[in-house]
């Protein structure tokens, strides 16, 4: 196999391309400006909409990187009309740059601060780097005429224009320490370029080219300037290389507390994290999604653990969104997440995490096939030494013991985890409407034909009568069914006593000689009663008495106040 030897030095035809080619790219003219504001509109756009893509074009077309082989070339050679237009042009092509972002940020108004944004704003050694490797690429790849063609690639690495349009766009918002990040980024860039190019350039011989070499004294004298300027650059650059380990050491313990904290909720996952440091004191903002909002007391737990791990005072906000991942197996037994080879669903290895899914599947299953329960999510919790299932639910009843011995069972059997305890947590739910609080087993559904409903709006009428008359005892809600043939009630009373069977049945043969329908009555009575200087009341007639009575003395300002609280 025969191999191409390397051949750094430049030929004198080759030289007088090269030259005329930079000379050409380096004439401040119409032409280069428009180039400048067109790929600094385009990087505005890529910058704003967060499209790495549309930031490549810009660097494509931007035509300020040629300037900056001028000045090296100019210098090199002592050419000064050479670096009179070349730093016309980069000068003039940079401010150009910065105040085409600035004023296309005024003209879009705020907007926020995207990743591409952010990544530029501050810089450290290894941008340094990249823009010494990509000024070494560009330079070579003008000596050498058979790798010419990828100067395009050159001009993507080296991002002369993003850093320029997004000094501008942070200044137009305002943010004067982003814009001076993004700036130093462009002139680190800059002085990368204009040495490492100068080097290049010394070394193919462009110097001797129809001329002399100078001497170092020379070079030292026409360079001190960008070698001072890359030191200070590149000194306080390494510092933030460090600080930004630092940063990334302190980013990966805050990801590894909340990961390992969300890892015992099913569906729950981490979505970014930001986070900054104030006076020895951490400040993060974590964005998470979980089936259910994260409790205080969780947040201090992974708040405490930070603090320990990164051995400073930290304060963390959790903005928890609402989310679950369901499939018919249940929530948490495939996990969401995409890998590499662009599959999903593999099997969840944690068994907290499965057995969650198993007993939410086997949960979710029972309730659906009841009425008045409904499931919503469950946890896993550790309670002295006990492992816990904890279901929440809402309903219009409690469920029975055995009911949850059945469930609890199924959940055992499925899991193969024996120690296994499920404790339901009921929120109960009231159903109203305008005939008042709607119970269970008290609905009328496709029963509720007008016919019904009149016969049933007239027994009510007559059971609020009936009761009143009895005395002492006051109805609170009725409610009604229609079942084999009958007209079913259920009274809710209270009073200063239980309902004795004696008023129940003569309210019954009230009814009886009124109506012609069958006609059951149940008399739900609670004894509720509050004494009073004219004797017993029930509770209700109490509060309604003085409900009555303070509207009448309150001011109209204080009852608007009282009906907006209870909006």
């Amino acid at each position: 196999m025969k191999f191409e030897t390397l051949n750094f030095r430049i030929t004198r035809e080759r030289f007088e391309t090269v030259h005329s080619e930079i000379s050409d790219g380096s004439e401040p003219g119409p032409r280069f400006y428009i180039l400048v504001a067109v790929s600094t509109l385009i990087a505005c756009f890529g910058l704003i909409a967060n499209s790495t893509a549309v930031v490549i074009g810009a660097m494509l077309v931007a035509p300020l990187m040629t300037p900056i082989f001028g000045i090296s070339l100019a210098l090199v050679r002592g050419e000064t009309h050479l670096f009179g237009r070349a730093v016309q042009a980069e000068i003039v092509g940079v401010a150009t740059s910065v105040a085409m972002g600035v004023l296309l940020g005024l003209m879009l108004g705020y907007f926020e601060p995207t990743p591409e944004m952010l990544s530029r704003t501050k810089p450290n050694l290894l941008d340094l780097l990249v823009a010494i490797l990509a000024g070494f690429a560009g330079a070579y790849a003008l000596v050498d005429v058979k790798i010419s063609p990828a100067l395009p690639g050159v001009a993507i690495s080296t991002a002369i224009v993003p850093p320029l349009a997004n000094t501008g766009l942070c200044l137009s918002l305002g943010e004067v320490s982003g814009g001076m990040g993004s700036f130093l980024l462009f002139l680190a860039n800059f002085l990368s370029i204009l040495l490492i190019s100068s080097a290049t350039f010394i070394a193919s011989g462009m110097a001797k080219i129809y001329g002399e070499q100078p001497s170092r004294r020379e070079y030292l004298r026409r360079f001190g300037i960008a070698i001072v300027s890359f030191v200070i650059i590149a000194g306080f650059l390494t510092g933030a290389l460090f600080s930004s380990i630092k940063e990334r050491h302190i980013n990966n313990r805050i990801h590894a507390a909340l990961e390992k904290e969300l890892a015992k909720m099913p569906s729950a996952g981490l979505d970014e994290v930001h986070h900054y440091t104030d006076k020895q004191k951490l400040y993060v903002l974590a964005d998470v999604h979980t089936p259910a909002t994260i409790t205080p007391s969780r947040v201090n737990i992974i708040q405490e653990k930070i603090s320990q791990d990164v051995d400073m005072a930290t304060h963390l906000t959790v903005r928890s969104v609402r989310s679950a991942n369901v499939t018919a197996q249940g929530s948490a037994i495939f996990d969401s997440a995409l890998e590499l080879d662009g599959k999903f669903g593999r099997p969840v290895e944690s068994v907290v995490l499965r057995n969650i899914a198993i007993a939410e599947q086997i949960l979710r299953e029972k309730f659906e096939d009841q009425h008045a329960v409904y499931f919503h999510r469950a946890e896993f919790m550790q309670l002295m030494h006990r492992n816990i299932i904890k279901a929440y639910v809402s309903g219009l009843h409690l469920l029975k013991e055995n009911e949850i011995l059945q469930l609890e069972t199924a959940i055992r059997k499925a899991t193969g985890d024996e120690s296994l305890e499920l404790i339901i947590r009921t929120a109960p739910e009231n159903l109203q409407s305008t005939v008042g609080n709607i119970r269970f087993g008290w609905i009328l559904g496709d029963k509720a034909t007008p016919e019904r409903l009149a016969i049933i709006k007239e027994v009510k009428a007559e059971l609020y009568t009936a009761f009143q008359n009895q005395g002492g005892f006051d109805i609170v809600n009725v409610n009604a069914n229609y079942l084999d043939s009958t007209f079913h009630f259920l009274v809710e009373v209270v009073g200063p006593e239980i309902c004795p069977q004696e008023k129940l049945d003569a309210v019954r043969r009230q009814l009886a000689e009124k109506f012609t329908e069958a006609i059951d009555l149940y008399v739900w009575s609670r004894p509720e009663v509050v004494l009073t200087p004219n004797g017993a009341m029930p509770l209700d007639a109490v509060y309604r008495y003085f409900a009555e009575r303070q509207k009448e003395n309150l001011p109209d300002e204080m009852m608007l106040m009282l009906e907006s609280s209870t909006d």
